[in-house]
């Protein structure tokens, strides 16, 4: 259709107000109050319109559990790669040496895959959610920076459409700031890359990669889809590769969609959270998770035994793997930490572990790493069945690293060795 064309359509309908996410050739009309399901039926099977649908919104009372439950802070042996930031001990999903009851190495072998790799900074992660405390001493460091930009000048230097958007985009309030008010962004990004090794808190599976912040759900916890797919468009246009999707929702959007499937056509790669119902999602499915698009990976949340958490969507068709979704300890807003459960949990450790592999692999494609990640996990029998990989993630599988053999405890000591001479020490359990 010709612009004119296009004007005198909208001007049929009578639409108020335009927005475009041009990497997806998707318009977003704002129509008169109450009109909305009138204007879907009259204009459904239009000839000048491929599709039109509603705005549908998501909550994240749909999607979160919080567990306000502090872990004891377990004494770990360090082994491998140990990161000195003092909250560390209390990461099982990372490390898991059996700390409140935990099964050991029920975890994504951390520390095993950081003598390999841990983040290459220039591997930028986009998370879609309720923005990002960017002040935050975990994760200041590790906050996406707009080089196009220039700070407070008013200007829109990168010609995006965005003035002054130095560090990512708040969609939900339409402007240049997205800091998180909720809790719920800045949580699921101190799992993707908290600082490590900075002595401060906690760690995040990929130390180094960068966070963009890309708010689009407001500080009460909702969102419309529209502003998910206006900052699914932001990030594809950066030449982000990965974003973290911590929601879900069940009606079925084409225009969402259509955004993650060109998205993945320019190389990116989708984590999404399965959902937090106990659901099959190949009966009832869960979007964006349950969209049938080969750049999309949907993750169920285990326990710190290896178990399917009790909350977790699953489904052997729709679901790709397992991840610790369940009492995660992360960052969030005013410099602070908590422990939440949820597959909101389990997607951001994938995230991380996605950001790694691509760190060390910089030439693989979306497919690659998708792949790669599903054919490593660990088999778990609470997710045979229940997930296509019937596997928990394990990063350092994924970037070829070997295991160490399971310390054996040894209380032999008949056979003891006595220390003597020069100052000696040794570490042991």
């Amino acid at each position: 259709m010709s612009a004119s064309d296009i004007n005198t359509l909208q001007a049929e309908i009578g639409v108020t107000k335009v927005t475009t996410a041009e990497e997806f050739d998707i318009d977003i009309w704002d129509v008169p109050a109450g009109n909305v399901e009138q204007i879907i039926s009259a204009y459904a099977d239009d000839p000048r319109i491929e599709y039109i649908e509603p705005d549908y919104i998501i909550s994240l009372e749909d999607v979160e559990k919080t567990n306000p439950t502090q872990e004891k802070l377990a004494e770990i042996t360090p082994q491998i790669t140990t990161p000195n930031d003092p909250s560390y001990p209390q990461l099982w999903g990372l490390n898991n040496t059996g700390q409140s009851g935990g099964t050991p190495d029920a975890d994504i072998d951390a520390p095993e895959a950081w003598d390999i790799q841990t983040g290459n900074p220039n591997q930028v992660i986009g998370v879609l959610d309720t923005g990002v405390d960017y002040n935050h001493p975990d994760l200041v460091g590790n906050i996406w920076t707009n080089p196009g930009e220039v700070a407070g000048d008013g200007i829109d230097n990168d010609s995006n459409g965005y003035i002054d958007d130095i560090r990512g985009w708040d969609f939900a309030y339409n402007d240049n700031n997205p800091m998180d008010v909720n809790s719920h962004g800045t949580h699921v990004s101190g799992t993707i890359a908290g600082k490590g090794n900075n002595g401060v808190g906690v760690t995040g599976v990929a130390w180094n990669a960068k966070i963009m912040p890309l708010k689009w759900i407001n500080d009460s916890g909702s969102g419309d889809i529209s502003n998910a797919i206006l900052a699914l468009n932001y990030a594809t246009a950066k030449g982000v590769k990965i974003t973290n999707n911590s929601w879900r929702v069940y009606s079925n959007s084409q225009g969402l969609y259509d955004a993650i499937n060109t998205a993945g056509q320019q190389g990116a790669l989708l984590i999404a959270a399965a959902g937090n119902e106990t659901i099959n999602n190949d009966i009832t499915p869960a979007y964006p998770a349950s969209y049938n698009l080969p750049n999309i990976i949907s993750v169920a949340a285990t326990t710190r035994t290896d178990g399917l958490a009790t909350f977790s969507n699953y489904g052997l068709t729709s679901v790709d793997l397992g991840a610790p979704g369940e009492d995660i300890y992360s960052t969030t807003p005013g410099g602070n930490y908590a422990t939440y459960s949820g597959t909101s949990m389990a997607s951001p450790h994938v995230a991380g572990g996605a950001a790694l592999v691509w760190s060390q692999n910089p030439t693989w494609t979306a497919q690659q790493v998708k792949n790669r990640l599903l054919e490593t996990t660990d088999p778990k029998p609470a997710l045979s069945g229940r997930t296509v990989s019937g596997g928990r993630l394990n990063i350092n599988n994924a970037l070829g690293g070997s295991t160490p053999p399971p310390l054996v405890p040894n209380d032999n000591f008949v056979q003891r060795i006595v220390l003597s001479g020069l100052p000696v020490s040794t570490t042991g359990t």
